[in-house]
Order: C-alpha cells, then sequence, then structure tokens
C-alpha cells in the first residue's frame, strides 16, 4: 500500500546538485523536471534509514534488533561478509515534490514571477581572526529555497514481504528527523515529516 510521506519545511532549505549558476551562485538548488524544488528521494531514504538507525542504537521497542532497516533499505556495503550478495532494500521513496495542484498552477507560463519567488541566494564568507574582516576570495553563494510543504509517495517494492507494521515503525522514528537537505546543523531546512496512507 502507497503512502504520501508529508514534509513541512519552516525554514529555508538546500537541496544540492553539485553545480553553480554563475559567478553570483556556487551551490544551485536541485529542480525537478518542471524546474520546480524537490527533495530526492535518496535524500529521504537516507534520512529515514538514518532515523531508524538511531531507534535501533538506541533500544527502542520494535527497533533494538536492526530487521526493520535491512528489510526496507537493505544492507550497507561494509555489514556484507565476503562472500555474500548485499540485500536490496524493499521500499521505494519518491522525489518530494509540491502538491501536484500547486505545481499544476506554477508550470503555466504567465507564472514564472512565482516560480523565481521560491528561491533565494544567502552570501556568506569567512572572517579573518586577525582583523576582523573578510578573506580575500571567500564570497560564498547557496542558492535556498523559502519554506513550504513537499509530498514524497512511500511504498513497498511489490512481490516484496515487508513486515505489516512497517508504516507504524516509520512515524514512531519521524520525530528524530529535525531537517531536510543540505546545511541542517546550519539552521537550514527545519522540517516536520508525517505519514499518511494514500
Amino acid at each position: 500500500m502507497t503512502h504520501v510521506l508529508q514534509i513541512c519545511v519552516r525554514s529555508y532549505w538546500h537541496s544540492g546538485t553539485g553545480r553553480g549558476l554563475g559567478a553570483a551562485v556556487d551551490a544551485a538548488a536541485y529542480r525537478d523536471a518542471d524546474n520546480l524544488p524537490a527533495l530526492p528521494g535518496r535524500h529521504i531514504k537516507g534520512l529515514l534509514r538514518h532515523a531508524l538507525e538511531q531507534a535501533r542504537f538506541w533500544g527502542w521497542k520494535g527497533h533494538a534488533d536492526g530487521i526493520l532497516v535491512r528489510s526496507l533499505f537493505g544492507q550497507r556495503t561494509e555489514q556484507v561478509s565476503s562472500g555474500q550478495i548485499p540485500s536490496p532494500g524493499m521500499l521505494r521513496v519518491s522525489d518530494a515534490r509540491l502538491p501536484a495542484e500547486l505545481c499544476a498552477w506554477l508550470t503555466v507560463d504567465k507564472h514564472g514571477a512565482q516560480r523565481a519567488a521560491l528561491f533565494r541566494v544567502l552570501q556568506s564568507t569567512a572572517v579573518d581572526e586577525a582583523t576582523g574582516s573578510a578573506r580575500d576570495w571567500s564570497l560564498r553563494g547557496i542558492e535556498v529555497v523559502v519554506p513550504l510543504d513537499l509530498q514524497a509517495s512511500v511504498e513497498p517494492i511489490s512481490g516484496t514481504g515487508l513486515p505489516s507494521d512497517w508504516p507504524e515503525r516509520l512515524r514512531e522514528v519521524l520525530p528524530l528527523i529535525p531537517a531536510v537537505g543540505g546545511h541542517r546543523t546550519r539552521g537550514l531546512g527545519r522540517a516536520q515529516l508525517t505519514l499518511e496512507a494514500a
């Protein structure tokens, strides 16, 4: 059964592409095929996996054995003994995008200004400790997205035997994900995640 992961982002956020946008922006924000902000599914899977691993490490009831982590997301390469074949994960997570109605509205040509308003550029620079002034050549621009709501679909891969309570187990660990995207430790991407049946 498909579930919808609602991601309510409450601050500027950045999901990087590894590319820049000319001289002023060193790090561009990830966009979907419609040139709208999105959060890659592989990033969301990583956040979910990390939250489940934290719950296992802390011995949370129902999470201590680590079976659910391996079932949903497969074995990490370093966990595979010599001669073993890594087991794949059984959960599919889509990119998190804006709600479909909003995407349809924003992709109309006359709403180009509204699309552009979803993005901002933050600048930062390094400060010389001795002089207190900006270091030469240290100005850096990062493209961020304004706070908004995203949705991703989460579903088991057909033909796999996931435990029936996997949605409840995921819901339990969602509070362990306080932020999404890059630069989370610097205050970007504060978010609240909820999982609902589609």
